[in-house]
Order: structure tokens, then sequence, then C-alpha cells
């Protein structure tokens, strides 16, 4: 077996990839040991995932989303406690809707405690955060593109071969485990429908989609990967850098999504679902 990536020998791989990672609330979809080397499985953990899920922007999603860090730790975000003049951290009511604050810094704990006391009411302002680096934001998507593939071809005779060894793919493999300075592969991005909203089906309760993704085909030939992480839709073109194929698609299609071609009214593809 050789990995998906750099091709090597993986046959003694021991490590399961997540295709979204865990501490984004994915334990169902992953990929066998073998698929992703450890080599290149480490590589995207520490100079891919690491950096782009400590932003701001993704931890005001797992904020939202009350999704536990892979330790089981509850997520928290900054925020700037106006009366104290100190910076603070939310940490969210795992159960409910609140939330209970904590100093950034240990030795601000005593003196964050005596200023609530001493206050009626207090204000915590949490900066509304930016999406991150356009270019880390898109090695994200190439790399969970391009295992979502595999994944799609698991159960076929040679399936994960025919991944690694489609050429067509090479320019998007080179551009997840690289990403030299300099280099672009731009994505589409819009909100898709509110990170907190309730799905309903007949005779279920309701539920919030974590993510959720599937493949377009144009007619020009072109293949986009487009996912939903949080409400928000992004798609990549896997066999070039260009973007301008799916906003065609999108504008033929009245701007309805790939995932719910008939607008959203039922349930999407692969979906990854946290029950209410």
């Amino acid at each position: 077996m050789n990995c998906i990536f750099c091709k090597a020998d993986s046959t003694g791989s021991c490590s399961v990839e997540h295709i979204i990672p865990e501490s984004l609330g994915n334990t169902d979809h992953v990929l066998p040991p073998g698929v992703v080397c450890d080599r290149c499985n480490t590589y995207f953990s520490i100079k891919v995932e690491k950096p782009l899920l400590e932003t701001p922007y993704f931890r005001d999603m797992c904020y939202r989303g009350r999704i536990r860090n892979k330790q089981g730790n509850p997520p928290r975000v900054q925020g700037i406690h106006l009366q104290g003049l100190a910076p603070v951290y939310l940490i969210p009511d795992m159960d409910g809707n609140g939330a209970s604050i904590c100093a950034s810094r240990e030795k601000d704990e005593t003196r964050l405690v005596e200023t609530i006391r001493e206050l009626t009411q207090f204000t915590i302002v949490v900066p509304i955060p930016t999406e991150p680096d356009q270019q880390l934001l898109s090695r994200f998507l190439a790399k969970i593109a391009i295992e979502s593939l595999a994944l799609k071809f698991s159960d076929m005779a040679r399936g994960i071969r025919e991944v690694e060894e489609k050429s067509e793919l090479n320019p998007l493999r080179e551009y997840a485990r690289k990403g030299a300075p300099g280099s672009s592969w731009p994505y589409h991005s819009r909100p898709l429908y509110p990170s907190d909203f309730l799905f309903v089906e007949s005779e279920s309760e309701p539920y919030e989609v974590l993510h959720e993704w599937t493949f377009l085909y144009t007619k020009g030939g072109e293949l986009y990967f487009v996912l939903a992480l949080f409400g928000i839709e992004y798609a990549i073109n896997m066999g070039g850098p260009y973007i301008d194929g799916y906003k065609q698609w999108l504008t033929e299609k009245f701007d309805n999504s790939p995932l719910y071609p008939n607008g959203i009214s039922g349930i999407g593809h692969n979906l990854s679902v946290k029950k209410q």
C-alpha cells in the first residue's frame, strides 16, 4: 500500500486518518492505517490543521457548536471584560445556553472574581473573527477533498489505488502537502445555513449538522469538492486552481447548493450529526 499523498510505501503505518479533525466533532469519517502514511498524517496535523484550528475563526466555530477538543475539554473563546479591562475566556455550558468566564492568566483570576462581585452587571465583548489565512484554509480543503475521494472509493476494488495513481490529482496533492509561499488555490465560500440550524425529519428528533460533503461534476468536466462545515459551504476545484466553473453552476442552479439541489428542505450527503 502507498500513501495517497506522498505515494511512498505506507505498509507499516499505524495511524488512522480523520478526514475532518476530531476537534471539529468528527468521529465517523476516518481512513484506515496506510491510506495516509504516518509521516503525512503527522505533517498535516502539525503544519495545517493545528495552526488553522487555533485561529479565532475556528475557535469561534467550536464554541458555537459546543465541540470538545480531542482531550475532552470544552471549547473557549477570548473576550474582553470591559469593566475589568482585561482579556478573559468564555467557556460554554455544554448542556445549555449559558457560559462561564475565567481569566486568560491565572494570576488575574482573583482580581476578576473580585471585580465581578463588585458589579451588578458586567459586559464581555467577543470580537467577530475574520476568516483565516486563505492559503492555509485552501490547503486544509485540498487535504479533505482527496481523503474524501479515497473514502468514497474505499469499498471498490483498487478504489484507493485509483485515487493514489490519478495523475490529475497531483497538483492538488502537492499544494496540500507543500503550499509554497505565494502559491494560491482559490475556493468558494458562503453561508449555507446558520451553525445552530436544526434539521427535522419525520419521526426524528431535531439535530444539528456538524459537517457534510459531496462531489460535483460540471458540464465542463470539472470535479468540485463541496463541504459544509458548521453551516459554511466551501467548494474547491480538484482539477486546477480555478473556481469560475462552480460560480457558473450556482448561477444556473439559482444558487442552490449541490448538497441541497432542491433547497434546504431535507438531509444532505455524508452527514455527521449532533443530536439535541
